[in-house]
């Protein structure tokens, strides 16, 4: 039985295809942006579409699978990252886009009420890696907080490099994995994501003396203005573990030594043409290039194939399989009304890299 997932900020659906070829069935997709849920049509066309999530209700989410016989059971989503990256605004989640984090726990604390806390079985967010350090921690330490206080009974995070799921892109994003269904909680093994730091919530214990998350993890993240974007959570398999054991944790947290189970960086071929099309030489994309995708550049990289260093704009094509996304991904959306690249190029740089997403679903469909 394929298990159901409902998808909040969509963007253009790389975090859900990562969970479809892991053998999830996206039934409900959330996204303001017309031009990406004309994509996400395409690509996803039984599911249920709505666009403002503020005006979205949890009761809606539910009532709409029961009609069609489906359930919520995961939340997947990634709330905008503007005013949490390193470059971003700094306002945290008290600022305007990011502060839609809110909405997203609010969906969720409906779909509970709805369905008697029986859905989401689990939720994982995916953000920049500077949500972390953000206002000194504590914009990180109250999303644990609210995915605490909304019931989860096992709480995970994870800084994870896309580099290391096969795709020549250094992107490094946070997860946060939430598992609400008691059952599912019972079977997570410690850590659930096998690597960096993991949180559990000692159920029996009562919220009044729980020490906050906010305070412990605000003292215990911080940012290098050097290098723009060190954060302590992080396990980097190509520079070794970062990774520091915070202390005076109620419950504690814990750093695993041990690199993550998964594939190396791969390379990839980019053909630059010389003269007319169909010719040209083959240009080796390396891991060594640290190219990252983003929604604000143009997208320009130094490729070195030994003889010759070339600077050139990526074409969409190639930004997609940076994203381990099939190609023509964004070209085009459920109407064959053509996206034009600058459109195609902010897409892809929003998006969730989805070979990590594939990995993420694998591993949480072991207790689900």
């Amino acid at each position: 039985m394929k298990h159901h997932v409902v998808s909040l900020f969509s963007g253009v659906g790389g975090f859900d295809y990562g969970f479809e070829q892991a053998g999830y069935e996206t039934v409900f997709q959330c996204e303001i942006d017309e031009r990406c849920r004309n994509v996400l049509r395409r690509h996803f066309p039984t599911a249920d579409q709505w666009g403002d999530i503020t005006t979205l209700t949890g009761e809606h989410i539910v009532t709409t699978l029961a009609a069609r016989g489906k359930t919520p059971d995961v939340i997947i989503w990634g709330s905008p990252c503007q005013d949490l990256s390193i470059a971003g605004t700094g306002a945290g989640l008290a600022g305007a886009r990011s502060g839609l984090y809110h909405e997203g726990i609010r969906i969720i604390n409906e779909i509970r009420k709805a369905t008697n806390n029986e859905y989401p079985r689990i939720s994982i967010w995916e953000n920049v890696a500077g949500a972390l350090s953000s206002n000194a921690g504590a914009d990180f330490g109250q999303v644990i907080d609210t995915l605490a206080e909304s019931g989860a009974l096992v709480i995970e995070w994870r800084l994870l490099d896309a580099q290391y799921f096969g795709i020549p892109q250094r992107r490094r994003r946070v997860f946060v994995v939430a598992v609400f269904d008691p059952v599912a909680a019972e079977r997570c093994a410690d850590p659930l994501l096998l690597v960096g730091e993991s949180m559990r919530r000692d159920t029996s214990q009562s919220r009044s003396s729980r020490q906050s998350s906010s305070a412990t993890i605000a003292g215990g993240v911080r940012s290098d203005s050097e290098q723009h974007e060190q954060i302590v959570l992080s396990f980097d398999t190509q520079f070794g573990s970062n990774a520091n054991v915070f202390t005076n944790h109620s419950p504690p947290l814990k750093a695993s030594q041990s690199p993550p189970t998964v594939s190396q960086p791969q390379s990839v071929l980019i053909r630059e043409r010389e003269g007319k099309a169909g010719g040209g030489k083959g240009l080796l994309l390396s891991p060594e290039s640290s190219l990252t995708l983003c929604a604000a550049n143009d997208q320009r990289l130094w490729i070195d194939d030994e003889q010759a260093t070339v600077l050139r704009k990526l074409l969409p094509i190639e930004c997609e399989r940076l994203m381990g996304w099939i190609d023509n991904w964004t070209a085009h959306g459920a109407d064959g009304e053509a996206v034009a690249d600058t459109h195609r190029y902010r897409m892809c740089g929003n998006g969730v890299a989805s070979p990590v997403a594939t990995w993420i679903a694998e591993q949480i469909g072991r207790v689900l």
